[in-house]
């Protein structure tokens, strides 16, 4: 009796991409997994709130945090403002924390997955970008609030607040570009992980999230405005308290930066995708 011949197992061949046309290709493949992107997100945040009390209040009172400790020490660099200057920081805390959380969680998200890259294929991006749009909820959420804390506090909405969807939207982009390129270095250069949160501070201290940008010498305001992280802050901020509409060469400058970043970190994950199972 001669046995049945089991099927062959599907193989994937994972090549690098070489220019930027091919993340094209890797858009499509994006979409064909889009499943797999919303069930690891909802992981995510199942994961995040598992056995708290708490659950999504603590999207705010983390940066609600940040606010009394620091409201406690720089207080009097904003004491000139007419808004009070809890709300002043609170409207920097929450892009910053979005940021933080994105980049410190997705950082380690490759380490945290190497069982699941060895046993299966699926586009290896989808694991940092899940960790984008875990933190983009909490975004979203403290926004909320941030809007009605600027209500009470005598800030009338106004058409200005349309302005902040491109703004974070700019800066979702920003942000997943840092993470594709700090999960791709990650598999290589373990000392990252190490680096990683005296790079946070200084890029907070960076961006005016705490201080007023006026307090910024003359003499460094170009070098200073350079970063697309601190022009978007102060715009995601004027906008809410201030009721600015943000201006249309910042945000052009700010995308242009986020794109190029997004499409070379793009690339340079996908390069290095194949190594991913040898060095995890």
């Amino acid at each position: 009796m001669t046995l049945p011949l089991t099927a062959p197992r599907p193989r994937t061949v994972i090549r690098p991409l070489r220019s930027p046309l091919d993340v094209l290709v890797g858009a499509q493949a994006l979409l064909r997994y889009r499943s797999l992107v919303r069930a690891m997100t909802l992981a995510r945040l199942k994961v995040r709130y598992r056995q708290s009390l708490l659950g999504w209040l603590w999207a705010v009172l983390q940066p609600l945090a940040l606010v009394v400790l620091y409201g406690a020490i720089f207080s009097h660099l904003a004491a000139s403002r007419p808004t009070p200057y809890a709300l002043f920081v609170f409207a920097g805390v929450v892009p910053w924390a979005f940021c933080a959380t994105s980049i410190s969680t997705a950082a380690s998200g490759m380490l945290a997955h190497q069982h699941l890259i060895k046993q299966v294929y699926f586009p290896r991006e989808i694991i940092p970008l899940s960790f984008v749009a875990a933190s983009l909820f909490d975004l979203l959420f403290a926004t909320g609030v941030l809007l009605a804390a600027a209500s009470y506090a005598g800030s009338a909405p106004s058409w200005a607040l349309l302005g902040t969807a491109p703004i974070l939207a700019i800066l979702v982009l920003l942000v997943t570009a840092i993470c594709l390129l700090i999960s791709a270095l990650q598999i290589g250069i373990r000392d990252i992980s190490v680096a990683l949160p005296l790079a946070l501070q200084v890029l907070m201290f960076s961006a005016p999230v705490v201080y007023p940008a006026t307090i910024v010498p003359a003499s460094l305001q170009k070098l200073y405005w350079l970063n697309p992280v601190a022009l978007l802050i102060e715009a995601f901020r004027s906008a809410v308290l201030d009721a600015a509409t943000p201006r249309v060469g910042d945000l052009v400058y700010c995308a242009g930066v986020a794109l190029v970043a997004l499409t070379v970190s793009y690339l340079l994950f996908k390069r290095t995708e194949t190594a991913f199972v040898d060095e995890a």
